[in-house]
C-alpha cells in the first residue's frame, strides 16, 4: 500500500539526520478542527497545536483597549502544551502571537501604521471564516482579515486571506503552514515604504526579554540558516529563523521557514536586540505597492519543538519543503 506523502517526507528527514533523538516510534493522534464563537483551534490528539483568535482575548487590567487584536495566532503550542507565543506583553503590547502588519505605509496621501496599535492610525482584524477542513493528512482553516485605516473616515484598505494548514507529526514537534494573500479593496494603492521592520511576526514569552529583571527572565536567543545570533542576524536575508528560550529551565523553540518563492526571497529578517520577537520584512529592501493589479503573497512554515534549535534538522526540513514547492535549493 502506498504511504501518504507527508509520511514519506517525514521518514526521509528522520533517516537523514536522526532528529537529535527526539523521534518516537508511533504517530500521535489525529488532527481535528474545533471552532467556537471566539476561536478556531486545530488539535492533534487531545493537544492544541494552534489557536486563531476571531475575537480578541480580554485586554489585561491597566492596558488600553486599543491593544485588542483579533486575526492572530495565539497560543501556538509545543508538544508539551506550553505556548511559544505571547499576547499583551507589558514591554510591547502591540506584539501579539503570530500576526501580520505593515508599519510605514501611505494610503491616499496619509501615513498609516497598521502595526503599532497605540498610534490609532491603523489595525488588522478578523473579518470572516471562509472554511475549515479536516483531511487524512492535514487540517486547518481559511479566514479573511481586514487592514483598516482607523482615522476618519475609516476605510478598509486590504483584505488578507490566510490559509493555515496543520500537518500530523510523530508528536515530538508541531508543524503548520501559513499562506497569505493581501489584496487591495479600493482602487487606491497602498504604498509600503522602506522601513526596518514590518511583515509577518512572531512574539515570544515575556521571560525571554533579555534586559528584564534577572528574576523575571530566562535564557533565550536566535539563530538563522547562516548561524547568526540576534545581533549579526538582524536584517540578514534568511531562509529560516529560529527563536528559542527556556521556561522553568526547560527549552522550546519556534522556527519559521520562508518560502523560496516569496517576494524578495530570501527575505530580510528583523531580529529584535532585546525582545523575543522577529519578523520577515521585505520592506527592509525598499518600497513596494499593493494594488488591484499587484496583490502581496507570502507563505511560511512553522516548526515548534520542546528543544533548542537543531540547525541540521531545520535545514533538512527547509530543503525538503523547498523541493516540494518546486524550486531548486540554491
Amino acid at each position: 500500500m502506498m504511504k501518504p506523502a507527508w509520511l514519506l517526507r517525514f521518514a526521509f528527514s528522520m533517516a537523514v539526520i536522526g532528529w537529535s533523538g527526539l523521534a518516537t516510534d508511533c504517530l500521535a493522534g489525529e488532527l481535528q478542527v474545533v471552532e467556537s464563537d471566539n476561536t478556531i483551534v486545530v488539535e492533534e490528539g487531545d493537544q492544541a497545536v494552534v489557536t486563531y483568535n476571531k475575537v480578541s482575548p480580554p485586554v489585561p487590567k491597566g492596558l488600553k483597549g486599543v491593544y485588542e487584536r483579533s486575526g492572530c495566532l495565539h497560543p501556538v503550542c509545543a508538544p508539551s502544551g506550553r505556548s511559544v507565543t505571547a499576547m499583551f506583553a507589558k514591554d510591547h503590547p502591540h506584539q501579539q502571537g503570530i500576526f501580520s502588519a505593515w508599519v510605514k505605509t501611505t494610503f491616499q496621501d496619509e501615513t498609516i501604521d497598521f502595526w503599532n496599535l497605540g498610534g490609532g492610525t491603523g489595525r488588522v482584524l478578523h473579518e470572516q471564516v471562509v472554511r475549515t477542513f479536516q483531511e487524512a493528512d492535514q487540517a486547518g482553516f481559511e479566514v479573511d482579515l481586514i487592514h483598516r485605516k482607523e482615522t476618519e473616515p475609516k476605510i478598509d484598505v486590504l483584505r488578507e486571506r490566510w490559509k493555515v494548514t496543520v500537518y500530523p507529526t510523530d508528536g515530538s514537534y508541531r508543524m503548520f503552514d501559513l499562506e497569505s494573500t493581501q489584496s487591495a479593496i479600493t482602487s487606491d494603492p497602498l504604498v509600503v515604504n522602506e522601513y526596518h521592520y514590518g511583515g509577518f511576526a512572531v512574539r515570544g514569552p515575556a521571560r525571554w526579554v533579555t534586559n528584564a529583571n534577572e528574576e523575571e527572565r530566562e535564557p533565550s536567543g536566535f539563530v538563522n540558516d547562516q548561524g547568526s545570533d540576534r545581533n549579526k542576524g538582524n536584517h540578514e536575508h534568511a531562509k529560516w529563523v529560529s527563536l528559542w528560550g527556556e521556561i522553568d529551565g526547560k527549552p522550546m523553540s519556534v522556527t519559521v521557514l520562508s518560502d523560496p518563492n516569496n517576494f524578495r526571497a530570501p527575505q530580510a529578517a528583523r531580529l529584535h536586540p532585546t525582545k523575543p520577537y522577529f519578523c520577515f520584512a521585505p520592506c527592509v529592501d525598499g518600497q513596494f505597492v499593493i494594488d488591484s493589479d499587484h496583490p502581496y503573497q507570502a507563505r511560511y512554515r512553522y516548526l515548534v519543538t520542546d528543544a533548542k534549535p537543531d540547525p541540521k534538522w531545520i535545514e533538512s526540513q527547509w530543503d525538503a519543503w523547498a523541493a516540494e514547492l518546486g524550486k531548486a535549493v540554491p
